[in-house]
């Protein structure tokens, strides 16, 4: 496996250098095998913590997981309070845009650059993924639109409207991501359990009708069972038995298919 991190100058000379940001990479080597035609997809993870912190078991286990499904998977630490929006949005933006420029290096097609996010990281790829036109992006990094378009979105129990987060980053209620479902908006995957009791299952559900009333191609999953914050949901990423649900688990190998069959 070749593991490197990037800091947030080596992303985009624009960057503010913020404490602890960093882009993980998670990939196989060149080895001559059959998957290795460039061909590949890459994935780059953008972990919960309600833009507070950063969730562990949102992080590597599951860059880990999508790498051995033979995608190849980075890990976006994006800054978190006490910096505030735009600031996570840049950095998204700029490491997909570094992504795409380093395809051949690592890989994969530049147009198969999806991005994964969970809870708040939901939030930040549903975001890009609906406003990656934003003339702000463009003010600030000087970055095209199809730099920055993701062609695919993982977004697991996403936060959509949870107004109380929203306004302490900076993000006014207008952020909240059904409305930000317009023409150009890539295929979403979308998974939750019904018993989430921090990001109500109406998050995801009301940003699926977004979706369909946009016609935009997207998956749904819901499990009944399991909280918030499960990430793979098995004993890899859980810090308790709570968090481990067999079922649940199913989310990713049907997201592998998914995104492959893109």
């Amino acid at each position: 496996m070749l593991y490197r991190e990037f800091g947030p100058a080596e992303l985009h000379p624009g960057l503010t250098a913020g404490e602890g940001v960093r882009l993980r990479a998670y990939c196989r080597e060149h080895t001559g095998l059959l998957a290795d035609d460039g061909k590949r997809w890459a994935v780059l993870i953008l972990p919960g913590g309600a833009y507070r912190r950063l969730a562990p078991a949102e992080s590597e286990p599951v860059a880990l997981a999508f790498l051995a499904a033979g995608i190849q998977a980075f890990v976006l630490d994006y800054s978190v309070l006490p910096r505030r929006w735009p600031q996570p949005l840049l950095e998204t933006a700029a490491a997909v845009a570094f992504l795409r420029s380093h395809a051949a290096e690592y890989g994969f097609r530049a147009d198969r650059v999806a991005v994964c996010g969970f809870s708040a990281g939901g939030h930040l790829a549903g975001y890009l993924s609906g406003r990656w036109e934003d003339p702000a992006i463009g003010a600030a990094l000087g970055l095209t639109p199809d730099q920055v378009r993701p062609d695919a979105a993982v977004l697991g129990y996403p936060v959509v409207h949870l107004a109380a987060l929203l306004e302490e980053i900076g993000a006014p209620e207008a952020l909240r991501l059904d409305r930000q479902v317009r023409p150009g908006h890539p295929p979403v995957f979308l998974w939750a359990t019904v018993r989430d009791a921090t990001v109500p299952v109406e998050n995801t559900l009301d940003y699926a009708r977004a979706l369909r009333a946009a016609e935009v191609p997207f998956e749904l999953h819901l499990f009944a069972d399991g909280p918030h914050a499960m990430g793979l949901a098995d004993r890899e990423s859980a810090r308790d038995e709570d968090h481990c649900n067999a079922h649940a688990a199913a989310w990713h190998p049907l997201c592998v298919d998914w995104l492959k069959g893109r």
